[in-house]
């Protein structure tokens, strides 16, 4: 793993994320900037700083930890050696600025290299279309993305403006919470999100979007819940945690040792709850990168206004290479998919549909995150790891989006790893499973289990159809194929060909993913715009769901 260094560099005009240094933890860790120039990101200062924050949250009981889904090791599967969930300063492994700055970084070239292939290829793609056509650029797919535009970014922003409704209440917990009777707050919290999700997936459904503006009308719903979510989850925590430390206080038999103990979750960094549960506050945990609630994140010293351009034009560039993909790559195998069939379709579209997945990374995570990050200045920027290097779904899934899988570890994984062994009559059947079922087992397939109810609701509202559950039940398969991956020792041994195997994965059930949720749309209508549309909205629910 690579990280920070203090280390000399000649002067440039462009700064490096301006990280607050490192003689003072309490600094770095609460999100108070200095004057004093910030360190360069090198392994050396990184794997050091990573080490002061384990130690420091540990020592401050840290509010939400949990075991990777498939431990690598023995010393990962035992329970006390859970990974603790925070943030700190890092920078993203592919973030070409950083790349450029970092001179000594093996990963530049790559970058480099990927970017020039596609620009060539997309330079002989538009010459080839030209010499056909007679025009540079395929445009019916244009018409139908941006059709209702307006519509759609206005409904878009009163989707976001009416999240701050958590806000007051947050505010009437603190007030009533009564940690005696917390079930009776988890009530009001899910027929809040569930009252909340209908809404807006009725609203999407009524305005008669085309298949692209559905597609990420219902992508952002579900992001937008899963903060919702969060900041409810961890503010009601907290608002009985401040009720339980209150009582402790006032009780004269001694309760203040007690008391002391659940200060540091009130208080963990430099701003205690409910300090907190103001609308800025939340206004920045909204425009954050992180779906994960915290009271406070680490920040940098200030925005650079020239990074946060140069990543809009990479947004708006990595975008125009991924209409010119769809347009001329992917559309036209899908225009023949009746006649060609489902499978010749699949094989047209492995190389193009890699492709825009690809593209979809980079524009999402590398662009998008990063310039939010940027706004905001957030300072944690791992917002994925290697995946490429994946030796299996379990493994990618922790680092393909790092943001949601933390989300899944917090509010799904850990809850069900810390409920299961609850003792139960030993005459239930449930009882029964508890025993025989490991608990991170249990925790892994809840954990899959909601993440298909994610991707197949989404993929259901976007596409306003419904497929026989197929997206769930591909999602659910990749619990036995984990489980017998991990038990065949030849197989678990051949890291290269696992990561072949994963890669193979990836590349074939993308495109039939596409083609078998948009086959129905091109078998009835060859009207242009209706499949381009079909065809946009499909590559992206193809595309976008495996984020979720």
């Amino acid at each position: 793993m690579f990280a920070p260094q203090v280390a000399s560099r000649p002067p440039s005009s462009r700064d490096s994320p301006q990280l607050r240094p490192q003689h003072s933890r309490s600094e770095l860790e609460i999100g108070q900037t200095t004057g004093i120039p910030a360190p360069v990101f090198t392994p050396s200062l990184h794997r050091s700083l990573r080490k002061d924050h384990e130690d420091l949250h540990l020592r401050q009981r840290s509010t939400a930890t949990f075991t990777p889904l498939a431990a690598e090791t023995k010393e990962q599967e035992a329970p006390e050696e859970r990974t603790p969930i925070f943030f700190r300063p890092r920078t993203s492994i592919l973030d070409y600025t950083e790349l450029m700055y970092q001179g000594s970084d093996r990963m530049r070239g790559l970058v480099t290299c990927f970017w020039t292939i596609v620009g060539a290829y997309l330079l002989s793609l538009l010459f080839s279309h030209y010499e056909r056509s007679g025009e540079v650029m395929a445009g019916g797919l244009a018409s139908v993305i941006f059709s209702r535009a307006a519509d759609l970014i206005l409904s878009d922003l009163a989707l976001v403006a009416s999240t701050a409704v958590v806000v007051p209440l947050v505010m009437l917990w603190v007030k009533v919470a009564d940690p005696r009777r917390g079930r009776g707050a988890v009530v009001v919290q899910a027929a809040a999100e569930v009252s909340w999700l209908a809404f807006w997936y009725a609203w999407q459904g009524s305005r008669g979007w085309p298949w692209a503006q559905r597609c990420f009308f219902a992508l952002h719903t579900v992001v937008n819940w899963m903060k919702v979510h969060s900041y409810l989850s961890t503010n009601r925590r907290l608002a009985c945690t401040l009720r339980t430390v209150d009582e402790l206080r006032a009780d004269t038999s001694g309760g203040s040792k007690d008391a002391e103990a659940l200060e540091a979750e009130l208080c963990p960094y430099g701003t205690r709850f409910p300090s907190n549960v103001t609308l800025g506050n939340y206004a920045m945990f909204q425009l954050s990168p992180a779906l994960v609630y915290e009271l406070e994140y680490p920040r940098t010293a200030h925005i650079r206004w020239g990074y946060v351009a140069e990543k809009l034009a990479g947004t708006a560039g990595i975008f125009v290479v991924f209409y010119i993909v769809v347009a001329h790559l992917v559309i036209p195998h899908l225009e023949r998919m009746p006649d060609t069939g489902v499978g010749i379709a699949t094989l047209h579209l492995m190389g193009p549909m890699a492709t825009c997945w690809l593209l979809f990374f980079f524009i999402t995570f590398d662009s998008i995150a990063n310039g939010f990050a940027e706004l905001t200045r957030f300072a944690d920027r791992r917002f994925y790891d290697d995946w490429w290097n994946a030796r299996g779904l379990d493994e990618f899934s922790r680092k393909w989006n790092r943001p949601v899988h933390m989300f899944l570890a917090r509010h799904v994984y850990m809850p069900v790893r810390e409920a299961w062994p609850h003792p139960l009559p030993a005459s239930s059947a449930l009882a029964r499973v508890r025993r025989a079922v490991p608990p991170s087992v249990a925790a892994m397939a809840a954990t899959f289990f909601f993440s298909s109810i994610l991707h197949e609701l989404t993929i259901v509202v976007a596409c306003h159809r419904w497929n026989y559950a197929v997206f769930f039940f591909s999602q659910m398969m990749q619990i036995p194929l984990i489980i017998c991956s991990e038990k065949l020792p030849w197989f678990r041994n051949q890291q290269a060909l696992r990561n072949w195997a994963f890669w193979l994965a990836m590349v074939s059930f993308q495109p039939f993913l596409l083609c078998f949720y948009t086959y129905p749309a091109f078998a009835k209508s060859t009207s242009l715009s209706v499949v381009s549309a079909a065809a946009a909205a499909a590559n992206m629910v193809a595309v976008n769901a495996t984020s979720i």
